[in-house]
């Protein structure tokens, strides 16, 4: 019970900081702030903010099982194994080809 009540206590407060940071960004064109600095400053703040609550609370959802997560390990086992394709062999040289070098002030 106690941890049922402290996970909706942080969904709370994400939902919280996202809906203000949501206020913020209509705060800001509302009052014409626009492309200023300060309204640069208020767009990108909330928009940092509400973000980074936002992944936070995916998060939880997803641990807690609201969010439906994928299991990439069941649907590999269910398809057929393919066979592994060997690596290809490097061209072997012949031993009659000398080594080339080039100096400065040499060659054409």
């Amino acid at each position: 019970m106690t941890k049922t009540r402290g996970v909706l206590g942080l969904v709370g407060i994400c939902l919280l900081i996202v809906v203000l940071s949501a206020l913020g960004l209509a705060s800001d064109f509302m009052t014409r702030l626009g492309l200023d600095l300060d309204g640069l400053l208020l767009i990108l703040c909330s928009l940092l903010m509400g973000l980074l609550f936002l992944i936070a609370l995916v998060m939880i959802a997803r641990e807690q099982g609201w969010i439906p997560q994928r299991h990439k390990k069941e649907a590999a086992s269910a398809a057929p194994a393919a066979k592994p394709a060997s690596p290809r062999a490097a061209p072997v040289k012949s031993q009659t080809e000398e080594a080339v070098t080039v100096r400065p002030g040499e060659g054409k």
